[in-house]
């Protein structure tokens, strides 16, 4: 049978002796694609949207979520048939160029009937850094994660309109985004055909269970003069795990970047006591002995990824990833004017999978140097047990 050649096969990077229209995994799982964050420093608008190429199950999927300052947040759901028209960028309104690779995209959506339409250009604010590089997670002698992925703080400009009311995104916005591959382990729909972990509940939904991780911080930060990224998470005992961090420069500063050693969260606020935080201060210790405080205040209604089809998040209950047909749009509105309880506009909750899942625009203070202020996306999430959390 003769092979697929891509648009791809034209760049002297091929690895193996397949062409780019297979990859060297057959899992259903297997995926590539870019996440995509812009947000106001009032917090009016937050938008995540992204596309992503499932080879294995022929399937482009992607979305458009707004969270606005009225409580509403807006979801627009989309998903394709990927070959033969694997070399566009594209699933339904949506859609996406890569103008320099690492550096320059842009990303819209054309008028469709969720009312979600914007039309952006992200430019690069300091280099990418490579996250995970190669990370894999084994549960019961089973692949549950073999990831790669890299991250970005950026500039954005452009517009977004949700709904008919206007957004001009210029420089006081900041934009974040992350380009992964391989077999992820969220986002994942309904995976009935396999077991629950060795002493686990069973469940219909393995990989979108509450993790019972403590307090976790996952941010992006653009400051004036360099980016941040940090994620860790500290359990109820005290301990910090999965530890990750990176400051880099502005293109072109001729500065290296460089890890924090240590991390501590010195206090945390709860918005109403629930699983949101309201406020908090983490220290972050350098490699030069000092140590960056910042003050971390959410400004933006929070933003559920099962807006976007995660876990259970489109209509059919099956997930991303999942061949639906030719072309299917969807979309809905929610009521999220509660810290963690989410609504359809009849009232009903829509539960959220591992907890109240969620993204924030978020503004950063180092409590240090009163001069370095920045904004950026911020995942505070509590999972499981903490001290001064309550169960909703």
């Amino acid at each position: 049978m003769p092979r697929n050649l891509t648009q791809l096969d034209e760049w002297p990077r091929h690895q193996t002796l397949d062409t780019f229209d297979m990859v060297a995994s057959d899992s259903e799982r297997w995926s590539d694609g870019s996440w995509i964050c812009v947000g106001d420093p009032a917090g009016a608008c937050h938008l995540i949207t992204a596309l992503r190429w499932y080879p294995n199950t022929n399937v482009v999927d992607g979305y458009a979520i707004v969270a606005l300052d009225d409580g509403r947040q807006h979801n627009l759901r989309v998903s394709r048939r990927m070959r033969p028209a694997i070399d566009d960028l594209s699933c339904g309104p949506m859609w996406m160029r890569i103008v320099e690779g690492l550096r320059v995209l842009e990303v819209g959506a054309t008028p469709n009937e969720s009312g979600i339409e914007f039309d952006l250009r992200w430019d690069g604010f300091s280099p990418c850094f490579d996250e995970t590089s190669g990370i894999r997670r084994y549960q019961d002698g089973r692949v549950v994660r073999a990831r790669s992925n890299f991250v970005q703080v950026g500039n954005v400009s452009g517009s977004i309109t949700v709904q008919g009311r206007r957004f001009d995104v210029d420089s006081s916005w900041v934009g974040a985004r992350d380009h992964s591959w391989g077999i992820g382990d969220t986002g994942n729909g309904n995976q009935r055909g396999f077991a629950a972990p060795a002493g686990g509940p069973a469940s219909a939904h393995q990989g979108a269970t509450l993790r019972h991780f403590g307090l976790r911080h996952f941010t992006f930060v653009r400051f004036p003069t360099r980016s941040v990224f940090f994620r860790f998470h500290h359990a109820a005992d005290g301990r910090i795990t999965d530890d990750h961090s990176w400051v880099d420069y502005p293109y072109g500063s001729g500065r290296e970047g460089w890890g924090y050693v240590s991390k501590e969260v010195e206090s945390v606020e709860f918005v109403e006591g629930r699983r949101r935080i309201a406020r908090s201060v983490v220290r972050l210790g350098r490699p030069d002995g000092g140590f960056d405080r910042f003050a971390i205040r959410p400004v933006s209604r929070p933003l559920y990824m099962k807006g976007g089809g995660y876990w259970d998040g489109f209509d059919d209950g099956l997930g991303r990833g999942v061949y639906r047909g030719e072309l299917k749009v969807e979309h809905d509105v929610w009521d999220v004017s509660h810290p963690t309880v989410v609504r359809d506009l009849a009232g009903q909750v829509v539960p959220q999978r591992n907890g109240a899942w969620a993204e924030e625009i978020a503004v950063f203070e180092n409590l240090d140097d009163p001069t370095e202020v920045g904004l950026g996306e911020f995942e505070g999430v509590v999972g499981g047990p903490y001290p001064g959390v309550v169960e909703d």
